[in-house]
C-alpha cells in the first residue's frame, strides 16, 4: 500500500515535470495581421530605398559618362581645329613656295635673256658697221647667225619694240638724251638708240630713246 502511494506520487511529479516541455514544444501563437502588414510595408520601403540608391548610382555613372563624352568631343574638336590650321598653313606655305619658285625662275630667265640681248646688240652693231660688205659671204653668214639669235628670242616669246614716233612712256622707254625739234610735238620719240624688248606683254628691257623736248624761248 505504501509502495503504491510512492509510485503514484512519482508519476504525478513526472507529469508536472513534462508539462512545461510540452508547452514549449507546442504550436506558436498566431501573430496579429497588423504586425505582418508593418513588416511587409517595411520590406517594401527597404526595396524602394535600394532601388532609389541603384538609380542614383546609375544616374551618377551616366553623368560621368556624359562628362567624359563631352570632354572627348571637345578634345576632338580642338584636334580637328589644329589639323585644319596646320593644313591651311601647309597650303599657304606651298603656295608661297610655288610663287617664290616661279619668281626665281622668271628672274633667272630674265637675267640670262638680258645677257643674251647684249650679245644681240653687239651683233647688230657689227652688221651695221659692215653694211658695205653685204655681198661678202662672211657677212651673209653673220646675218644668218643674227637671224638664229632672234629665233632663240622668239622661242622665249621675246619680241623687239621700236618706239620711234611714239610718245615717251617712262614705263617702257629710257631717255638717254633730249632733242629740240620745233616741227615735232614735245614728248615724241625722235630717235631710238637701242631697241627695247618685251616678254609675254611685259617689259624685259626698256628702249633707250631720245625724245623731243622744247627749249624755253629766251
Amino acid at each position: 500500500m505504501k509502495r503504491r502511494q510512492e509510485e503514484k506520487s512519482q508519476q504525478i511529479q513526472e507529469q508536472r515535470a513534462d508539462k512545461p516541455k510540452e508547452e514549449e514544444a507546442g504550436p506558436h501563437p498566431v501573430r496579429p495581421a497588423e504586425s505582418l502588414a508593418e513588416e511587409e510595408s517595411e520590406a517594401i520601403a527597404q526595396q524602394k530605398e535600394a532601388i532609389r540608391e541603384e538609380e542614383a548610382a546609375a544616374r551618377k555613372q551616366i553623368d560621368e559618362l556624359d562628362q567624359m563624352v563631352a570632354s572627348l568631343r571637345q578634345q576632338l574638336q580642338e584636334m580637328e581645329d589644329r589639323w585644319k590650321r596646320a593644313a591651311a598653313d601647309l597650303d599657304n606655305y606651298r603656295k608661297r613656295f610655288d610663287r617664290e619658285l616661279e619668281r626665281l625662275r622668271f628672274a633667272e630667265r630674265d637675267f640670262v635673256l638680258h645677257e643674251w640681248l647684249a650679245v644681240v646688240d653687239n651683233m647688230e652693231r657689227a652688221l651695221r658697221a659692215a653694211e658695205n660688205a653685204s655681198d661678202n659671204p662672211w657677212y651673209q653668214g653673220m646675218q644668218a647667225i643674227y637671224q638664229q639669235m632672234h629665233s632663240i628670242l622668239h622661242k622665249f616669246r621675246v619680241t623687239p619694240i621700236n618706239p620711234k614716233g611714239e610718245f615717251f612712256d617712262p614705263q617702257r622707254h629710257e631717255a638717254v638724251a633730249t632733242v629740240d625739234l620745233e616741227d615735232q610735238p614735245e614728248g615724241i620719240i625722235a630717235e631710238v638708240v637701242e631697241p627695247g624688248y618685251i616678254i609675254c606683254d611685259r617689259i624685259l628691257r626698256p628702249a633707250k630713246v631720245i625724245p623731243v623736248r622744247h627749249q624755253a624761248k629766251k
